[in-house]
């Protein structure tokens, strides 16, 4: 009997460690998602060994048979339920000239500045596969998205001169896990912190991405490139069109455990955050919809904001320098998780 609780036991945490992680907020529990595929086999071995075990001593034992039985099935659960073929990075991209090609000009995308050459990429492939890795005139970038807290962020993918490949492995805080191929470390999309591994400490340089339409990219970059064709690394297993109907479906029931209190706004309300001049503030879309330009001030640095009620996006400038301020866009849960000092803009009445 011991032999195929043994067996159980192993089988259950390769197939639920991650689990703990992300509904149990256990910290430790990120170890199973590093390099997880490896681990995965030692416990699944380790299982089997067990099992066989317990079958050459207990051949018949009823008991044991349907012990060894569910082990099995938590240890093909541990394959199924694998997020690279839940969300398949992009590994490679084709882009073209915007005015090559015929583009809606309502077409969602995130853009992208690197190098003094503007990129834009569609919505509709970041969201279903999380993760673009792409590369501009020789620098490696990352652009990733998060169901959960709906934030699409862009960063540079290089650290101290080594250039990472990532794909999409957990879920932690409220927000994706993202881990790089090079060294098996973790990293937090919301913040592109590493939190594990090898580079824990490390933070990935985020982009001016906008998230933005079409229309108004193309005003501001009128020789944008355009990513037309984007390669999966492996196929998934729901075409890019059944993945958004179903994140569209199960995201907004789905609130995971975090470490911060979300008071101040809905749970799924739209803000835009701006961290500057050592302020950190949510422009909620439910204050700004019916404006178009406005100031703010940080620690008595003035700000221009431009509100595009079309496109759904928030522009930023230093009103003396006219240098534009990074702005992320997220659902509440997301931005106040990682800023939890995070002050609330309201309009004057």
């Amino acid at each position: 009997m011991l032999l195929s609780i043994l067996s159980f036991l192993f089988a259950f945490v390769i197939a639920f460690g991650r689990q703990s992680a992300v509904f149990g907020k256990i910290k430790q529990s990120l170890w199973f998602f590093s390099n997880y595929e490896v681990k995965r086999i030692w416990f699944s071995c380790i299982s089997i060994l067990f099992g066989v075990l317990a079958l050459w001593l207990y051949p018949t034992n009823l008991t044991i048979l349907v012990i060894l039985g569910l082990s099995l099935l938590l240890i093909i659960a541990s394959f199924l339920f694998d997020f690279k073929f839940i969300f398949p990075e992009i590994k490679t991209v084709e882009r073209k000239l915007g005015d090559a090609i015929e583009i809606n000009q309502g077409t969602e995308i995130i853009g992208v500045v690197k190098n003094g050459i503007a990129v834009a990429y569609p919505l509709d492939v970041v969201i279903p596969r999380h993760i673009i890795n792409d590369k501009i005139l020789g620098s490696h970038i990352v652009v990733s998205y998060c169901a959960i807290c709906r934030s699409a962020l862009a960063f540079n993918a290089e650290i101290d001169g080594v250039s990472l490949y990532f794909k999409v492995s957990a879920v932690w805080r409220r927000n994706m896990v993202m881990i790089d191929d090079q060294t098996k470390s973790l990293w937090q999309q919301a913040t592109g912190e590493c939190i594990h591994g090898k580079l824990k400490g490390k933070r990935l340089e985020l982009l001016s991405g906008e998230n933005t339409n079409w229309n108004s990219w193309k005003q501001k970059h009128p020789k944008s490139e355009f990513v037309f064709n984007c390669i999966e690394a492996r196929k998934g297993y729901l075409s890019r069109e059944r993945m958004i109907k179903a994140l569209n479906f199960v995201t907004p029931k789905i609130t995971p455990p975090g470490f911060t209190n979300l008071k101040g706004l809905p749970t799924r309300a739209t803000v835009f955050g701006i961290t500057y001049n050592g302020i950190s503030r949510a422009y909620p879309i439910s204050e700004i919809e019916n404006l178009h330009i406005f100031e703010d001030h940080f620690n008595h640095k003035n700000v221009t904001l431009e509100y595009n009620k079309s496109s759904e996006y928030l522009i930023a400038i230093v009103t003396e320098t006219k240098k534009q301020i990074i702005v992320e866009k997220h659902w509440w849960l997301g931005w106040k998780e990682f800023h939890p000092d995070t002050e609330i803009w309201k309009k004057s009445t």
